[in-house]
């Protein structure tokens, strides 16, 4: 009995002609191809939030504008790579903890929270009575005002003989505080925490000096070196005439919490006030991203966004917009082909003059002129390609249509009684169907195409990484004239492989299907 209903699910209509349909439609190689790149693509769009590298958003800056990608690095062996450079930004591993001065006053420790994100606790504790060791007033100095401070290190090696054009260290820390720390006004002002670069001859560079007001909640710090900063922290590197002034490539990031020189004022001129409690500087993150001439798979656009990450989520929007776009198209372009090919006279006579007006119509300003007035979203854009995509797919099928309906199979249902609604949708369309396949595949084509235009034309919304968005950046910053080649070349050989993978398939597709050309 299994044997017999599984001959009869084999000898099906439709798996007949489905594998009929396969086994022809394999012999066109161009045809296999075209699948193989939709399914890249495809794969490449439901993949973007693991193969984006950052925020994909067009004005997300990562990176200085225009930096090439990190492979052409190959022909600059002297090229700076952007990176994170810091070992361990997240504090997962102990660093090394050194106090200066009186280190009774300091203690330090290290824990692994959730998630292998690790916090570094260094805490300074003041008694009443204590003396502190105070450094002599220098303004130029790099160090605290006092000489007793406690400090947490990372090394890491610079690998590359030429300066990074930018460093930004990201800082994120709180500050509790106890006793008089936590209910005087000025406490605030009795102490900072501090960031140094250190190089290997010893030199330190302070980098950041905090100022209140401080919180137990955790803050993040965003800091910008200067051209003195890097100077003076990666110049020591650079060779001049094979020889450098550090004797290695080493830099340490050093953090810092030190009394500050109002401190001291407080305790000399008024002694009535009587400082006791704490201060607990927590640090859960210290990175150092070092910019070079170099970043990621694709380099940065004319914002210093990602160009990989929108590169790869425009794979979405082409394919969302020119998927659903075309189907809507679709739709509305068979029910008014059905409609005026099966009913004729004055209803045909209607539909077409309006196919005829929509088709004089330049496209282009029109979709433009819709596009602005009903606004910027993915679902407008979609509405807009729509509204003057269907044109075409009725005329096609209004033509299939009227070669159908005086055929023996529609005379004969309609002698047993059948409905207009049956005929057309039961019998009709049936046999329009195959040759439709053909002209939804370059419909979608023709959506890309257009959202692409739109997009260049800046009437699609800014925040979507798009293909024709990032074309648009490019040409309205000088991408090329910038020399930044990328931003072009790699947006349009998307959309132009996308486009020809469609057009393959429907080519192979109206090759299969449509009797006159399988006949050849």
């Amino acid at each position: 009995m299994s044997d017999s209903k599984s001959s009869s699910w084999k000898d099906s209509n439709w798996y007949v002609s489905l594998t009929g349909f396969w086994k022809e439609y394999r012999k066109h190689k161009i045809g296999i191809l075209g699948i193989i790149v939709l399914f890249l693509f495809v794969g490449m769009a439901f993949a973007a939030p693991w193969l984006a590298t950052h925020d994909p958003a067009p004005g997300k800056k990562v990176a200085p504008s225009f930096l090439a990608p990190e492979w052409m690095a190959v022909f600059d062996p002297e090229g700076v790579l952007t990176d994170e450079y810091m070992p361990d930004p997240q504090l997962t591993n102990e660093p090394t903890f050194r106090t200066f001065g009186n280190s009774s006053k300091f203690s330090y420790d290290h824990f692994t929270g959730a998630g292998n994100d690790g916090r570094v606790n260094m805490t300074w504790e003041h008694k009443a009575g204590d003396r502190m060791n105070w450094a002599p007033p220098n303004p130029m100095s790099q160090y605290p005002d006092s000489e007793d401070f406690v400090i947490f290190m990372q090394n890491f090696t610079w690998p590359f003989e030429g300066l990074p054009s930018d460093v930004n260290i990201t800082f994120t820390y709180s500050v509790s505080l106890t006793g008089t720390f936590a209910t005087e006004e000025n406490s605030g002002l009795m102490f900072k925490t501090y960031i140094w670069l250190i190089d290997s001859s010893g030199d330190w560079q302070r980098v950041y000096r905090s100022f209140p007001p401080y919180s137990s909640e955790f803050q993040t710090r965003k800091i910008d070196l200067n051209f003195f900063d890097l100077n003076n922290a990666w110049g020591g590197m650079v060779e001049d005439d094979g020889v450098q002034e550090d004797p290695t490539d080493e830099l340490t990031v050093a953090v810092g919490l030190a009394p500050t020189d109002n401190f001291r004022y407080h305790l000399g001129e008024t002694p009535s006030l009587n400082y006791t409690g704490s201060v607990t500087l927590t640090v859960e993150e210290v990175s150092l991203v070092a910019y070079g001439d170099y970043f990621g798979v694709l380099g940065t656009t004319d914002k210093g966004a990602d160009a990989w990450s929108q590169l790869v989520y425009g794979s979405r929007i082409s394919l969302t917009i020119g998927i659903l776009a075309t189907a809507l198209s679709t739709a509305v372009g068979v029910i008014v082909g059905l409609t005026a090919g099966y009913f004729g006279g004055k209803t045909d006579e209607i539909l077409m003059r309006v196919v005829d007006f929509l088709l004089v119509i330049p496209g282009l300003p029109l979709m433009m002129v819709l596009a602005a007035f009903l606004g910027p979203t993915i679902e407008n854009i979609i509405v807009v390609i729509a509204i003057l995509g269907w044109t075409g797919t009725s005329r096609l099928i209004r033509s299939q249509v009227m070669a159908e309906k005086n055929k023996a199979y529609v005379e004969s249902a309609r002698a047993i009684g059948a409905s207009d609604t049956y005929i057309i949708f039961r019998h009709i369309l049936p046999n329009v169907t195959p040759i439709l396949f053909a002209d939804i595949t370059l419909g979608v084509v023709a959506a890309i195409l257009s959202e692409s235009g739109l997009a260049f034309l800046g009437l699609t919304d800014p925040n979507e990484p798009s293909w024709g968005r990032m074309l648009a950046d490019a040409q309205g910053t000088g991408g090329f004239s910038n020399g930044a080649w990328w931003v072009v070349v790699f947006p349009g050989l998307m959309i132009t492989i996308l486009s020809l993978a469609f057009t393959f398939v429907g080519h192979t597709l109206d090759q299969v299907l449509n009797p006159r050309l399988r006949e050849r």
